[in-house]
């Protein structure tokens, strides 16, 4: 059984709009992340979880310190995450208002294998 692979993979899509849309998410998070599903190269769910810490609410301001957030940078930063993922996920960690680290999982689906009961892996 030879698996397919897929040459000139194209980049996943992320428009413009979303991504500003992305941006002013993120730049609300203090604590917490913010992950983004790609399904076929396409961004298809953008999910928030965010952590809240007793101290933190006493901070009138919560979110990613403008000191730290350069919007470019961690809009290539996300790009270059995104890149040809056709199935998986990529998770934005913020920590005391900071992008501390982007993680990616990569899932790869096989048409061909099969489970115990007939069904797909």
């Amino acid at each position: 059984m030879a698996q397919t692979i897929r040459r000139n993979a194209p980049p996943t899509a992320l428009n413009s709009e979303v991504l500003a849309g992305l941006m002013r998410l993120l730049a609300k998070t203090f604590h917490g992340q913010v992950s983004l599903v790609t399904q076929n190269y396409r961004v298809v769910q953008i999910e928030r979880r965010e952590n809240f810490n007793p101290d933190d609410l006493l901070t009138p301001d919560l979110g990613l310190s403008a000191e730290h957030f350069r919007v470019e940078a961690v809009r290539d930063k996300i790009a270059q995450a995104l890149k040809g993922l056709e199935y998986g996920q990529v998770v934005l960690v913020i920590k005391k208002g900071r992008l501390a680290q982007i993680e990616r999982l990569q899932k790869e689906r096989y048409a061909d294998l099969q489970g115990l009961a007939g069904d797909g892996i």
